[in-house]
């Protein structure tokens, strides 16, 4: 018998969903007000109607008995805030609480079995107690040490998305390849921290530099809110020179641009090898001074006139690169413990199909699904 629910949690899946409150009321057969009264508390669903909002959002009866969201909207980093739709946002809000619950269940699963990456995010203050991140001189400094302290050398970062999860920070995907968002990436500053990326963007490169300006949010804007011009811009500053180190640039953009000529073969095979786009290395070189505005403009109109301010040529050749670290969880627990996709979500009072949803994972034909194991495999699993 159920004697409270939870309103916060009722706003919180229906956002998850991008649903409007319209939208689930035309499902039930019920009016608009008659919702809202539950999500303001002003009345309670009875059982009946738990069961039915708890059909429509995946989900147990019981789901709707957390005590309250633990993902609060300061601690959230979002890109392009000012255009971001508020459905777009609070979706993804609530999908960060959600990912943050999963990751208790598992840490409490694999305690004292396996642990996950140690969160390695550096103090700023021990590069200089008098850093300044509204200092471009500052943030060079801030990639080059960030560089040194988790010994990345110089060179091309191999997997970006790798060197996040190494770093103790889980890595998932948002939305469909098809679907319509302004938001590109966000993170989310908590004891594990989340970086989530859109799925609709289909360019390595691009996806690399938003979780390079992620990681920018997550090790210098902690306590900060961001979102405005100054912070996106620091971030995306950070984000050049971490994966276009300076030192770099000086010693390889002068076969790129000599004589005041681009050399776009060059250029071309510059992108390949450090997986950076050639507008961003365009940018990089005007930061530096190594292009003039002008020079730098005649770049980028060529890139236009070519098609490629969108999608670039070269783009079909790298790899995108795919978050490891939850499947590999999820694969453990299978195989070492038992612990099936099935056994994590009833602990979470939801079902398969809203934790597919959730780390867009299809867990239909995978050895972590009890279902699986026992239909394909012809095992005996209890």
């Amino acid at each position: 018998m159920f004697t409270s629910v939870n309103n916060i949690e009722l706003k919180l899946v229906r956002y998850f969903y991008k649903m409007s409150l319209q939208e689930v009321a035309n499902k039930l057969d019920v009016s608009r007000q008659y919702l809202h009264k539950f999500e303001t508390m002003q009345s309670e669903p009875n059982e009946e109607m738990l069961a039915k909002l708890a059909n429509i959002y995946n989900v147990k009866p019981e789901f709707f008995k957390r005590n309250k969201a633990t993902v609060q909207e300061d601690q959230v980093h979002f890109r392009k805030l000012q255009r971001t739709k508020e459905v777009d946002k609070q979706a993804l809000i609530s999908t960060s609480d959600y990912i943050d619950r999963l990751l208790n269940i598992i840490e409490s699963e694999i305690a004292g079995k396996v642990q996950l990456p140690l969160v390695n995010l550096p103090d700023l203050e021990e590069l200089d107690t008098n850093i300044n991140i509204e200092s471009p001189l500052d943030i060079e400094r801030i990639a080059e040490y960030c560089r040194s302290y988790w010994d990345l050398g110089n060179g091309p970062i191999g997997n970006m998305t790798r060197l996040c999860e190494n770093l103790g920070i889980v890595v998932t995907l948002y939305g469909q390849p098809d679907e319509n968002t302004d938001i590109d990436a966000l993170s989310v500053t908590l004891k594990r921290p989340i970086i989530i990326r859109s799925s609709s963007k289909d360019s390595a490169c691009r996806l690399r530099f938003d979780l390079a300006h992620e990681l920018a949010h997550l090790v210098f804007h902690d306590g900060i809110v961001t979102g405005c011009r100054k912070t996106e811009s620091q971030a995306n500053h950070f984000a050049g020179a971490f994966l276009l180190p300076r030192s770099i640039m000086l010693k390889y953009f002068p076969s790129i641009f000599n004589g005041g000529r681009f050399k776009w073969d060059n250029m071309s095979e510059f992108k390949k090898h450090f997986k950076v786009s050639k507008a961003a290395i365009l940018y990089r070189a005007k930061q530096l001074s190594l292009l003039t505005e002008k020079q730098y403009r005649t770049g980028v109109i060529y890139l236009k006139n070519q098609g490629e301010s969108k999608q670039e040529i070269e783009d079909k050749e790298i790899d995108l690169e795919k978050p490891e670290l939850l499947e590999n969880c999820f694969i453990y627990l299978a195989l070492n413990e038992q612990v099936y996709i099935e056994d994590i979500c009833s602990k979470l009072n939801i079902t398969p199909e809203f934790l597919e949803k959730l780390v867009s994972i299809n867990f239909s034909d995978s050895l972590y699904s009890k279902k699986y194991r026992i239909k394909e495999l012809g095992l005996k699993v209890s």
